[in-house]
């Protein structure tokens, strides 16, 4: 399957490309998230990830424009052609 990832805020900044399609064997979020772990540069999957390797909970994902959260999560589906978002939120004061 062909996904259009990108990678937005500070993860735009830490990605060696951040908007591109990448092509792996999966059909949902949790799929794409794993493949993402195991190809992506260290600097980015230190941004991504935490010290379990569970994606960090500030970073939200948008599958076509819609909160994956709404979606099904890691178990949200994913269909050839998707657009695949990762932004990290905002916090300050």
């Amino acid at each position: 399957m062909k996904v259009r990832v990108t990678y937005m805020a500070v993860l735009r900044g830490v990605s060696e490309i951040p908007e591109r399609e990448i092509e792996f064997n999966g059909s949902t979020l949790g799929d794409l998230v794993e493949f993402l772990r195991a190809t992506e540069p260290a600097a980015l999957k230190s941004r991504m990830f935490d010290e379990s390797s569970r994606m960090r909970a500030d970073i939200v994902v948008f599958i076509n424009d819609a909160d994956s959260m709404l979606t099904g999560g890691m178990a949200a589906p994913l269909k050839d052609g998707d657009e695949v978002v990762f932004l990290p939120s905002v916090h300050g004061g």
